[in-house]
């Protein structure tokens, strides 16, 4: 069994950065400064870890706002090395994409992206 990833990351962050809103949907009436988890993959790398691949989107008004808030999600995530989260080992994180500038093709809405994997351990159940 696995925990909720994105649920786990979103309060972790909620905690390790001064990001006023943390969810896992674009609130249909959008704050001014939010961030957005994704679990866009991942793997079971074994019978007691899985890997979750999450894609962050910061949103912002302004564009050095959301830039600000990506580079703090990043040091929060890589500093989870080795950490206990509710109870679930972090046993590795690895950056697959840093962020990088993407507006929000709609809105052209000040957006920042960035990817990565979480190694979870889970819990071993013999059938």
């Amino acid at each position: 069994m696995f925990a909720n990833a994105q649920a786990l990351i979103n309060s972790y962050l909620g905690e390790a950065t001064d990001i006023p809103r943390i969810v896992t949907t674009v609130p249909k009436d959008r704050p001014a400064r939010f961030v957005r988890t994704i679990r866009t993959g991942g793997f079971m790398a074994n019978s007691v870890t899985d890997v979750a691949r999450l894609t962050v989107e910061c949103w912002a008004e302004k564009k050095a706002d959301a830039q600000d808030d990506a580079q703090q999600v990043r040091a929060a995530l890589l500093a989870l090395r080795g950490t206990t989260l509710s109870g679930v080992k972090v046993h590795r994180v690895e950056e697959i994409a840093a962020p990088a500038d993407s507006p929000d093709p709609d809105s052209t809405t000040p957006r920042y992206v960035l990817t990565h994997e979480v190694h979870l351990r889970g819990t071993y159940r013999k059938a």
